[in-house]
């Protein structure tokens, strides 16, 4: 290991994640892991000092937090997560060096945002997050084929049979969401 490098083992990806905007939820014993976004550094710095379920982080969507180098840095050896997510592909490329489950997060609106994503993808070892997730079963078989691995379906995923739809197509991980007033997933 290189000198100032985290003593990180690359992670693995729970098979479900939570979606969170900044409360650790209390999940069914089926889920791994929390994804939280849309939530401030301060926010994020204080979940990830709790003894919880794993923590995935949207990086592009934490408020106070840089878009560099610097903060996947700050992420990985500070806070220690060990998912990033992001569509910046550099720094998921770092993130990974960095002993962090990296996945680049693929917008799949239209076929001009699929390939412009896709051609920036750095690869292997860096997966990808495909949003919405419920695009994933409407791909055509090859280009499921092409993603690298592991793949998040992420984003609008709300009933089991859209989980199970995503499975199915091939999805190494599903986030589903937080349920709100009731406290689980």
């Amino acid at each position: 290991m290189e000198p100032g490098r985290p003593a990180l083992a690359t992670p693995g990806l729970p098979r479900l994640l939570c979606s969170s905007t900044g409360h650790l939820p209390h999940p069914d014993p089926e889920i791994g892991g929390i994804l939280v976004h849309d939530l401030s550094l301060i926010e994020l710095v204080r979940l990830s000092a709790r003894s919880a379920p794993q923590l995935a982080v949207d990086v592009d969507t934490v408020e106070g937090l840089a878009h560099d180098a610097t903060a996947i840095a700050f992420l990985a050896t500070r806070l220690r997560l060990p998912v990033v997510i992001t569509r910046r592909p550099a720094l998921a490329a770092q993130a990974r060096t960095l002993g962090c489950l990296a996945l680049l997060h693929v917008h799949c609106l239209d076929s001009t945002g699929w390939e412009r994503a896709m051609s920036a993808h750095p690869g292997p070892p860096v997966g990808t997050a495909i949003s919405p997730g419920l695009i994933l079963a409407h791909l055509d078989a090859r280009l499921r084929g092409s993603l690298p691995r592991p793949v998040l379906a992420y984003g609008l995923v709300r009933q089991p049979a859209e989980r199970d739809a995503a499975f199915a197509a091939g999805a190494d991980a599903v986030v589903v969401p937080f349920a709100g007033s009731e406290g689980t997933c």
